[in-house]
């Protein structure tokens, strides 16, 4: 599905729709990564098991923008649609995001060369493709993402740009780790360590076998199912996403780029950490805890060892993943934004105005229909207002 780009004549776009002829590109699109010094959730392996796991869910548009037979540039997009109150949404998003499930983040655009030429192609393509709703989340705030924003401005009806917090500790170069902890939190871990460990109760576990390490997610979602059954429910009662867990933790493990820290109490599994190397970063992809033991702040006890751990193996960085817990700034993180795209077009720009307007809004809250009305807009986050 080639075309060649106007503004950027001397480049030639090309999409890619299908898993099974993604798997040529490991070598190039894992060099490009490594140049652009990409996350692990935007490494090949993660995009395809991605893919595998929710193709029932998203049809994979990956954009790949050649010079010559040289690659410069991957979009990794996939196109999710779904119909609600008459409306069809096509929604372009980015592999590992935007379909509502196992959500990775610090996602973007691999690019190498003229920014501004490379650009002009990407945006040309983005325009060809079928799509009335851009989302474009986690992505980590560069030159390109912010660039892309600026020109999706002027092409299609684009909300500002919305930072995500994403909270990441700097963890010493030598002492202790609790040192970067605030001082309450400090004292909550100190002395739960000292309590079970006065009688023996508590003992760790770093979990660094391929299958140990698909046993202990599996464990990991189960205790999620079991701890959100009586609130709003687990993500986890998916098998999709519970086997992505599964599978992806496995072979990262395999690779030697990933481990689970586990804490016990009393021989009993309190708490687990998922955790990813990435360069100089340890990421923590999952955190987990059963209630039994939350008097002594399972959570908190993983986390410190899984930084310890991470201090002594010579990492610099901790990153806690997307979303503004309180916890993460208590164990001393701090933010490091990511941003999000957003822009509609066609008949759901259409949609967006004319709920939007005074009368219609009456109307649609009068009969008592207005979430299932919206529901598709507030889904992809482009409702009236939204941010």
């Amino acid at each position: 599905m080639p075309f060649t780009g106007g503004s950027a004549s001397l480049l030639k776009c090309r999409i890619i729709d299908s898993t099974a002829d993604l798997l040529v590109l490991q070598p190039e699109w894992e060099a490009l990564r490594k140049e652009c010094r990409g996350s692990i959730f935007m490494s090949f392996d993660w995009a395809i098991e991605w893919l595998r796991h929710f193709d029932k869910v998203v049809s994979p548009r990956i954009m790949l923008v050649e010079d010559g037979d040289e690659i410069v540039a991957i979009a990794p997009f996939v196109v999710m649609e779904h119909r609600a109150m008459g409306l069809k949404m096509k929604k372009l998003s980015l592999v590992g995001n935007g379909a509502g499930v196992a959500e990775l983040y610090d996602l973007g655009i691999l690019w190498r060369g003229d920014r501004d030429e490379v650009l002009d192609a990407l945006v040309e393509g983005m325009g060809d493709l079928d799509w009335n709703v851009l989302q474009l989340n986690e992505m980590r705030e560069d030159e390109m993402s912010s660039a892309l924003h600026r020109r999706a401005g002027e092409l299609w009806e684009t909300d500002e740009a919305v930072r995500i917090p994403c909270p990441c500790t700097e963890l010493p170069a030598g002492g202790d780790v609790s040192e970067v902890i605030s001082s309450r939190t400090r004292r909550t871990i100190r002395k739960a360590i000292s309590t079970l460990e006065a009688d023996s109760r508590i003992g760790y576990r770093c979990v660094d076998l391929p299958d140990e390490a698909a046993e202990a997610a599996a464990m990991y979602a189960l205790q999620h199912v079991e701890r959100w059954e009586d609130r709003q429910g687990s993500i986890f009662t998916n098998q999709n996403l519970s086997g992505f867990l599964r599978d992806v933790m496995m072979a990262t493990v395999q690779e030697g780029r990933g481990m689970i820290y586990e804490v016990w109490i009393d021989g009993s599994l309190a708490s687990q950490m998922l955790c990813l190397e990435d360069r100089d970063v340890m990421r923590a992809y999952r955190v987990g805890m059963t209630n039994r033991f939350s008097e002594y702040s399972p959570g908190n006890l993983v986390a410190f060892y899984a930084m310890t751990e991470a201090q002594k193996a010579g990492f610099t960085h901790f990153d806690f993943g997307a979303g503004p817990e309180e916890f993460k700034y208590r164990l001393g993180a701090k933010d490091r934004p990511l941003m999000r795209i957003q822009a509609k077009r066609g008949g759901m720009r259409a949609a967006a105005k004319l709920s939007s307007l005074p009368g219609v809004k009456q109307i649609i809250d009068r009969s008592g229909a207005r979430d299932q009305a919206l529901r598709v807009l507030y889904e992809c986050g482009t409702a009236p207002n939204s941010k």
